[in-house]
């Protein structure tokens, strides 16, 4: 218990200058010669390793601390667990809330690497608030920002120390970190620190080549464990990596530092990518993410991921308008847009698992026409208990195109909506199969049976998010595009009724081109996406780009537009993008 309880923090010794090192920190500028020697000769100099803690929530504020190098991290605990709520770098000070207002401690802080600090005790607090109340008054501002700021989140920042960590030997982590090292100089300065160069570095090293250069990367060439130890401290994220052939031994852990230090498994394939290979290893290493490596190309798709440059593309649904997202599709990639993750609702679900495994362009035109021109899905009429068709020829083709395969096996980050009628709540498909996910996303209520899974009721994701931008802004930090091909009129009527007549009539209306209704397939999808029209509104907001090609003109449920509707997008986007200034990140 007492070894539990006992400070990480190590004493250190004071450096050779340490008054111009104290005068030169933005707490004391002011200072004269004088109050910053005997200051100096009040304070201790500490050496916190990474991911130990300085103090806890709940504790008693009995000193403030200045950040020398490295950096803190400041937690603070909630119902759901503990949340991160602020940074601490080098040169700012930590702790002065408390001391200040004389309450228990409001957050846990610990080190996010190996940290030199200076402690200055409410001793010596109190006799420079006597003797310099200038500085206490600068204390009390810098409690106030923290406060302001206090409940951002700062989770989702760019990385700059990356460990690189092989799970087993003969797996080629030179080779990786050297093609990521070219792949990440992109995006600034990079630095490769192997075990040959970094044992002869200390903390206050590090973090200066930390502070030079846009990332760091910490090769976990060695057996050293104390080497191996270091590595794991120093960086932002734990780059883990494992041969998908293999299976994870019993027992293996690699220690977490702290809730921020994010895990991100890097699966090697020789050649098709293993089943289940991402399930295995993510539940064996609790990993946040996972990313698969064949080729050169997926390391540069991971350095865009680890530099917050990677571009999100989000489908919405729309019946036979959504054929657009193919010519969509066709001018992003001939402007050179390099798409990392793919996300959609009902057909933009469809469009974005083909994009998602990597279908050429000319595959996924053949395969959208085969499957909705020569091949209607969603003729298989019925008795309409449960829904209009039987929902087996849909189903057949699903499985028929994208396979048995699971979502975590796909080589580019895909998910997709539904509606969960149970709950009355969106559902994000990110994992599982992935023809089951596509199923319950164009599940149209009433036209399609549902999907019933473990007592839930699944319809399509139009029903209540049918362009989910705010999905893929949650999970990438660079730039995010929408295509939204639902229309402004989606459905009109050129009759004044309320009720039906005859089936004669009707029937007689139709044939001469009179009194055109609706019928009640378009109905029912049209109804299955206008509660979504403001959450899509609402969303726009997390896009950098939203294209909309003018789609009114094509029914929703007229397959034969296909060539037209494709056509529409390219040229639109063609346009759109020809239009936006030279300096935009689409160019």
């Amino acid at each position: 218990m007492l070894k539990a309880l006992r400070r990480w923090w190590q004493p250190k010794e004071a450096p050779a200058d340490p008054t111009a090192l104290i005068a030169s920190l933005p707490l004391f500028h002011g200072l004269d010669s004088g109050s910053l020697k005997a200051l100096v000769e009040g304070l201790e100099w500490q050496t916190l390793p990474g991911g130990h803690v300085l103090f806890r929530q709940g504790e008693d504020a009995d000193a403030l601390f200045v950040v020398l190098s490295g950096m803190l991290g400041a937690y603070k605990q909630e119902a759901e667990g503990e949340r991160q709520i602020g940074l601490i770098d080098a040169g700012e000070t930590v702790g002065e809330m408390a001391l200040l207002s004389g309450q228990p401690r409001v957050a846990t802080v610990r080190a996010l690497r190996d940290t030199e600090l200076v402690k200055l005790s409410r001793e010596v607090f109190d006799q420079l608030a006597l003797d310099h109340p200038r500085a206490t008054l600068h204390v009390a501002k810098l409690a106030v920002q923290r406060l302001e700021s206090a409940m951002t989140e700062d989770e989702g920042r760019t990385p700059r120390s990356l460990a690189l960590l092989a799970l087993h030997p003969q797996l080629p982590l030179r080779v990786m970190a050297d093609d990521l090292l070219h792949s990440l100089q992109r995006f600034g300065s990079v630095i490769l620190i192997d075990a040959a160069r970094g044992r002869g570095l200390g903390a206050a090293e590090l973090n200066q080549l930390e502070k030079a250069q846009r990332f760091v990367l910490y090769l976990g060439d060695s057996d050293d464990p104390a080497w191996l130890e270091r590595c794991r401290r120093q960086a932002d994220v734990l780059l883990m990596m494992t041969d998908a052939d293999h299976d994870p031994q019993p027992g293996l852990e690699i220690p977490r530092r702290g809730r921020v230090q994010r895990r991100w498994l890097v699966l090697r394939h020789r050649g098709a990518i293993r089943a289940e290979a991402a399930k295995v290893w993510g539940e064996a290493l609790q990993a946040d993410h996972h990313h698969h490596w064949r080729q050169h190309e997926d390391l540069q798709r991971l350095a865009r991921e680890l530099a917050g440059q990677s571009a999100g593309l989000v489908l919405s649904g729309g019946g036979a308008r959504g054929f657009a997202h193919i010519g969509v599709i066709r001018a992003l990639r001939e402007a050179g847009l390099q798409i990392d993750r793919v996300g959609g609702t009902s057909i933009g679900a469809l469009m974005a698992a083909g994009l998602a495994q990597e279908w050429s362009l000319e595959d996924l035109h053949a395969r959208m026409y085969q499957a909705f021109v020569r091949s209607n899905p969603i003729n298989d009429y019925t008795l309409p208990m449960i829904a209009l068709t039987r929902g087996r020829k849909a189903a057949k083709m699903l499985r028929g195109y994208y396979g048995d395969g699971a979502i975590e096996d796909l080589p580019i980050p895909f998910y997709c909506m539904s509606s969960n009628l149970t709950s009355g709540a969106a559902v994000v498909h990110a994992q599982g199969g992935l023809w089951q996910a596509l199923r319950a996303s164009v599940a149209i209520p009433g036209l399609l049976p549902p999907v019933f899974d473990r007592g839930q009721v699944l319809v399509d994701g139009g029903v209540i998010n049918n362009l989910p931008l705010d999905v893929m802004r949650g999970r990438i930090r660079g730039p995010v595009i929408g295509v939204d091909i639902a229309g402004e009129h989606a459905l009109d009527a050129q009759v004044d009724e309320c009720y039906s007549p005859g089936a004669f009539t009707m029937w007689r209306q139709r044939w001469l081109g009179q009194a055109q209704r609706p019928g009640i397939a378009r109905i029912l999808l049209r109804a299955g996406m206008v509660n979504s029209a403001a959450t899509a509104a609402a969303n726009l907001a997390a896009s950098d780009l939203v294209l909309k090609p003018p789609v009114n003109e094509i029914d929703l449920l007229d397959w034969s537009q296909f060539e037209r509707a494709v056509e529409i997008g390219y040229r639109y986007t063609r346009e759109r993008l020809a239009s936006m200034p030279a300096e935009s990140e689409f160019q």
